[in-house]
């Protein structure tokens, strides 16, 4: 996984500060598995289609909550929840999603 670390920039006509990337900064880091949780629109990556990640034509991806594992995409390996899964909602919702999600994942593992 590339990360790179940010500092909070100079605040804007409304006072809000933004992330900016730090030069130099970015960095490697070897994994095995990478869980992503952000954000509260769809918003697909680049590697979904080569991944074969379905989605709707919202950009949301398909993953339902009633399968053999819970929130599990077209490709088994990879498991999606909350707003990514179901647009904008309840903070709750896609807290509970994401749990339900984890649970699906461990499923799957022990299979």
């Amino acid at each position: 996984m590339k990360v790179v670390t940010t500092h909070l920039g100079a605040p804007d006509n409304r006072g809000r500060q933004r992330p900016e990337p730090i030069p130099n900064s970015e960095e490697i880091i070897p994994c095995d598995a990478v869980i992503m949780a952000f954000g509260f629109r769809p918003s697909p990556a680049d590697w979904f289609e080569s991944q074969q990640v379905a989605m709707d034509s919202s950009g949301r991806v398909l993953a339902a909550e009633k399968q053999t594992f819970k929130f599990q995409t077209k490709n088994p390996k990879i498991f999606a929840g909350g707003d990514m899964v179901r647009g904008s909602d309840l903070v709750v919702t896609a807290i509970w999603e994401g749990r339900e999600a984890a649970e699906g994942i461990l499923d799957f593992l022990e299979v």
